[in-house]
């Protein structure tokens, strides 16, 4: 009895984690990834945040060094020009430049947590951070 019973408790507990993974895997969003001038690559220095396409615009950016978008520094979340703002002053951040590129797309503020841990998980940039959010949301990289 025992037995079956733990037999009972492990298979339910092994659908529950098959269900998890394949509800993670049918959330999936299209976003579209902004690209400046003549769709070139965006240089984080060179970013006019006053511009009024950052009015509270929420969502997830991607920070890379050089011509790879593989080599990523950092992903993040949030109100994309105060989160760049800080970036384009950070200290750490600069020993990447002079190639830093940057690009972000708008995002849902109730997907944000599993947008970027899906970034998060995919890309694995340099500067590491706590994420805490274990339903990722699949997203199209840019």
């Amino acid at each position: 009895m025992v037995i079956r019973s733990f037999q009972n408790n492990s298979y339910r507990a092994i659908n529950k984690i098959h269900r998890a993974i394949i509800k993670r895997k049918d959330k999936k969003i299209n976003i579209e990834w902004i690209k400046c001038i003549l769709k070139s690559r965006c240089r984080l220095n060179l970013i006019n945040l006053d511009n009024e396409h950052f009015d509270n615009l929420i969502g997830v950016y991607l920070i890379w060094q050089g011509s790879d978008k593989h080599n990523v520094i950092e992903i993040g979340k949030g109100f994309i020009r105060e989160r760049l703002a800080v970036l384009q002053r950070d200290k750490d951040m600069r020993k990447y430049a002079p190639d830093l590129f940057v690009t972000w797309a708008a995002v849902p503020t109730a997907s944000l947590d599993g947008v970027e841990a899906f970034l998060y998980n995919e890309l694995n940039p340099k500067v590491q951070h706590t994420i805490t959010c274990q339903d990722l949301i699949n997203v199209n990289l840019p």
